[in-house]
């Protein structure tokens, strides 16, 4: 019982420094780019929305894990009471998924007043379509490593252009020519990259850089400025920051969310989790170990003799039975009268008779016949009986 404690306790202790070491070891990064306000990763935004509340001060800054349609039904309800102020809403993606009647709700809320930014690498198509825009690569500056962003109001123009590498900044955007658009910021070659389409009494903002509203380069003091200074076009309005196209609606990603969303299964949930943990505990009680049925060891070696006698007689491979057996006869030289049998002649024959006692005409005679096994490709069942009997016979005299 002492020994089973003390294992007990040794494995106690190394568990207990695995998992130390496992949880204080250092983490790899994550190059994921998830854009989630959760996410301390690199391409994650938490850093960005805990500054919201100093770019827009006093005003209320909201996560928001519902659907486009529902948040903004959410928000007439409260207009239709006149105790919902114009907001700004604002998406932050790699993919921006509007379908159409998000779109429908989206081009509602924005002709009352309210505005949308989005930044995305890519825009649904019925968003550009209604609003005329389209996204794609810029085709120039192909040689260069980097891109400079800059913004084209007049106090902001006069700053120097912030620099992303190239595959960060090289999506831009086209304004069909039909449609009024307020270019807003451009790339270092003239593509633009930020536009304001006016909709109604609101407006849409569309930047095709979102990388740069991402911890890796906010939290960059080369870089932080162009985050803060697009959203400063942005009225000081309360602000919505959507998390619904990142992370789902709140408990979507719950495996219980069904049982615990109903308190009859949630209580049988809880009651079935009782009971395997009061089995747990009555089961770990010490119980009389079984004792196994030790068996008589069984003599096996004439069953190996027999399979292996039969393998060789069905395959009839005399040469190779031949071998084994000088092999054997070989070592069993070595070993006993301490002789180096690389080279095989007379003088190994002479002391070998020396040595044995055996009778030199039935030495020559076993030598000779390894000879033959040694020059012949094939050998007949007459030759390795000869052998066979000639080393039985050597072994015999060898030990008298």
């Amino acid at each position: 019982m002492r020994g089973y404690r003390l294992y007990a306790l040794v494995l106690g202790v190394l568990f207990a420094v695995f998992v130390a070491v496992e949880y204080y070891r250092p983490k790899p990064i994550d190059w994921k780019q998830t854009f989630s306000n959760k996410d301390k990763i690199p391409y994650g935004t938490f850093v960005l929305f805990e500054l919201l509340p100093d770019l827009f001060p006093d005003q209320p800054v909201a996560s928001v894990r519902l659907p486009v349609v529902n948040q903004i039904e959410e928000g007439n309800a409260l207009a239709k009471n006149n105790s919902a102020p114009l907001v700004n809403y604002v998406f932050v993606n790699g993919a921006t998924d509007v379908s159409k009647l998000d779109l429908q709700a989206l081009l509602q809320f924005v002709a009352r007043g309210n505005n949308v930014f989005l930044s995305s690498h890519t825009f649904s198509r019925p968003l550009q379509d209604t609003l005329g825009f389209k996204t794609d690569f810029t085709k120039k500056g192909l040689k260069q490593d980097s891109l400079g962003l800059v913004f084209t109001h007049p106090q902001l123009q006069q700053l120097k252009p912030v620099l992303y590498e190239r595959e960060k900044a090289s999506r831009i955007i086209t304004i069909d020519s039909k449609r009024k658009a307020k270019v807003l910021g451009k790339n270092s070659v003239g593509d633009t990259t930020f536009v304001q389409i006016s909709y109604g009494k609101g407006s849409f903002y569309l930047s095709s850089v979102p990388l740069a509203f991402t911890n890796y380069h906010v939290i960059d003091p080369a870089q932080t400025r162009y985050a803060t200074q697009a959203l400063s076009h942005l009225p000081v309005r309360p602000v919505w920051w959507d998390e619904y196209q990142k992370q789902g609606a709140v408990g979507s990603k719950s495996v219980f969310r069904v049982l615990l969303s109903h308190e009859p299964l949630a209580w049988a949930y809880y009651v079935t989790l009782g009971g395997l943990l009061l089995f747990v505990l009555f089961e770990s009680k010490r119980t009389q170990r079984i004792i196994p049925i030790m068996e008589k060891p069984k003599n096996t070696t004439l069953e190996f003799v027999r399979v292996m006698g039969n393998l060789y007689y069905n395959h009839r491979n005399h040469r190779v039975i031949a071998e084994k057996k000088i092999n054997y006869f070989l070592e069993y030289l070595r070993l006993h009268y301490f002789e180096n049998t690389n080279v095989v002649n007379e003088e190994l024959e002479e002391r070998i008779f020396a040595k044995s006692g055996v009778a030199l005409a039935d030495v020559t005679e076993l030598f000779r016949l390894i000879q033959h096994v040694n020059m012949v490709d094939r050998l007949e069942e007459q030759h390795l009986w000869n052998l066979n009997k000639q080393l039985e016979s050597f072994y015999r005299q060898a030990s008298r």
